[in-house]
């Protein structure tokens, strides 16, 4: 068994003479994991066009061997009362399957993989958000996942053939709801746009003026407590730019959004996007998501 005095030189030493080197499997893990992060508020993102550029690699390289670092400690030390090699030594329990989720009690469908800290499949009935600020209670009928629910960041998909197949493709929804705090958002893309705005009404207007966007007429809504504008939007047809850095297999002028802006109490704006990547099946997609998005109730507390 190895003693705590062992472990301090053996640590000393790994951290004196520690690799300049890492193989290329860690820093792909290590990318993957980071490109899995949510970058920017933006519903559509897919997770496997997000990639590592080369400056990245030498950052990379120090998180991969801080990994190592851990993994090694946490090899090293031996857990309290343990009787390591010992006589009674309890059998090692099995390791739960690499698709299990990052919270213990969450379970996703086996077609999603977690990417961020969510409450998974969600029996129907009220939920309450758990680290989104602002906090907000709602009602889902059977068939929804929470797929990420963070200070500032709470996702909701329909577990459907569609999602899967779209998740499969592209690893994006082909329907999604998307919440996010956020005082400009990028209703296609971020490239085109400045829908700048202190407020959901100048937001939403800069949208209407955007020559890139088809946006309905807007209108006043109150959700949960809170006022602000709902507006469509999708690519104007008539516009002939490209979107730097979409994939060339996903097309902009297919795409949905429905988008909520409500002006909070701490004066900033929450963005409650229901968006679609494709036309097709988008006011179904409504038909189910609204009724959630109306039954939110936001914490008035700032």
């Amino acid at each position: 068994m190895t003693s705590d005095r062992d472990i301090e030189p053996i640590l000393d030493r790994w951290l004196t003479e520690r690799p300049t080197q890492v193989a290329d499997r860690v820093l792909d893990e290590v990318a993957d994991r980071i490109a899995r992060q949510p970058q920017r508020l933006a519903w559509r993102a897919t997770r496997r066009d997000i990639h590592v550029t080369t400056y990245l690699k030498p950052l990379l390289a120090v998180a991969a061997a801080i990994v190592i670092a851990v993994a090694g400690l946490a090899v090293l030390q031996p857990q309290a009362g343990s009787n390591v090699g010992g006589p009674g030594s309890p059998a090692p329990s099995s390791s739960p399957a690499a698709s299990a989720s990052p919270s213990a009690s969450a379970v996703f469908p086996t077609w999603f993989l977690p990417t961020a800290y969510g409450a998974g499949i969600l029996p129907a009935g009220s939920h309450t958000t758990d680290a989104f600020m602002p906090a907000f209670t709602f009602t889902v009928p059977e068939g929804w996942v929470n797929s990420s629910d963070e200070g500032g960041y709470y996702g909701l998909f329909p577990d459907t053939p569609a999602n899967a197949a779209e998740y499969a493709a592209s690893d994006g929804f082909a329907h999604e709801i998307f919440l996010g705090p956020h005082s400009s958002p990028h209703f296609i893309c971020d490239a085109w746009e400045d829908d700048s705005g202190a407020s959901a009404a100048e937001i939403v207007a800069a949208a209407v003026a955007n020559d890139a966007l088809a946006t309905s007429v807007p209108v006043d809504v109150t959700i949960g407590g809170l006022t602000g504008k709902q507006i469509d939007t999708q690519l104007d047809p008539a516009w002939t730019e490209s979107c730097p850095g979409d994939p060339p297999t996903l097309d902009l002028g297919d795409m949905r959004a429905r988008t909520i802006l409500l002006d909070t109490a701490d004066g900033g704006v929450l963005v409650i996007f229901i968006g679609s990547l494709h036309s097709d099946g988008h006011e179904a997609f409504l038909a189910e998501a609204m009724p959630i998005v109306e039954s939110f109730q936001f914490d008035p507390t700032p």
